[in-house]
């Protein structure tokens, strides 16, 4: 059965090592061999207890390691499952979500949660440039990968800069949908990223329950001139995604030799 640890496995345990991590060992080795496939369902706690004869709380504990490690996943009402591939994002490209998922074979989706014209708050006129009560949209959408919800986007817009947009299609690349009816042409100076915990209502949107770890990226969208069009707020499940940087994009700064001199006579 491909649950059962041989028993040359269990008597090479350490048995220092706490019972759950052993259990983590077994599925991650699962996992990694190809022996439990991506998007699998994995047998209810219980039910996994009783195999390995151990409490359900020791099963919780070694899916819960993997969980934080982003091998498995939960969903609200339907239990565990076995990670898909993550797919590689470098929120330093210029490139919309739709192009980079299909560049890595795999398929994107968008639903469009809400479209609304709001009064800016203290906060997003700070981050938009705005006045406090002007008019902004606020867009949110959930974004998916070969049909996994991986990422809830609240899109605040300044709503002077894109007269009618909320009439628009938005289920598609913005970005592009900028560029074609307002000209324009949006880059992304200013990104900030940090690891947190989702909450109640972002967590039902994902389908995942309240706590799962998430990485929050904001960013502020410019256009060609240097003026803030658009802040962006990502809360993206944590199994879903690998950060990758192309660094030679960026390039080291270039010497500058009379400087150098400068300095080493100095």
């Amino acid at each position: 059965m491909i649950w059962s640890i041989p028993s040359e496995e269990r008597k090479a345990w350490d048995r220092r090592v706490p019972h759950y991590l052993r259990l983590r060992d077994h599925f991650a080795s699962l996992i990694e061999r190809g022996a439990l496939l991506a998007g699998g369902k994995l047998p209810p706690e219980r039910e996994l207890g009783d195999h390995f004869q151990t409490t359900r709380v020791t099963v919780r504990q070694a899916l819960m390691q993997l969980e934080a490690e982003g091998l498995v996943f939960r969903e609200n009402r339907r239990g565990w499952f076995v990670s898909p591939p993550r797919i590689q994002y470098d929120p330093t490209a210029d490139v919309s979500f739709t192009e980079s998922v299909l560049a890595q074979g795999r398929r994107p989706g968008t639903t469009v949660l809400s479209k609304e014209r709001i009064s800016a708050s203290a906060w997003e006129s700070q981050h938009l440039g705005v006045v406090a009560g002007e008019a902004i949209f606020l867009v949110r959408r959930l974004r998916s990968v070969d049909g996994r919800a991986v990422l809830l986007e609240h899109l605040h817009i300044n709503a002077k800069r894109c007269p009618g947009l909320l009439d628009l299609a938005l289920d598609g690349s913005l970005t592009k949908l900028m560029s074609e009816h307002y000209g324009i042409f949006e880059h992304r100076p200013y990104i900030n990223m940090r690891p947190t915990a989702l909450a109640e209502s972002h967590a039902e949107a994902l389908g995942v329950t309240t706590g799962t770890p998430s990485l929050y990226l904001s960013r502020t969208n410019h256009d060609q001139f240097g003026n803030v069009v658009e802040f962006d707020q990502e809360f993206w499940r944590h199994d879903a995604l690998e950060i990758c940087v192309n660094a030679h994009r960026h390039g080291p700064a270039q010497r500058d030799e009379g400087t150098n001199e400068a300095s080493r006579d100095g």
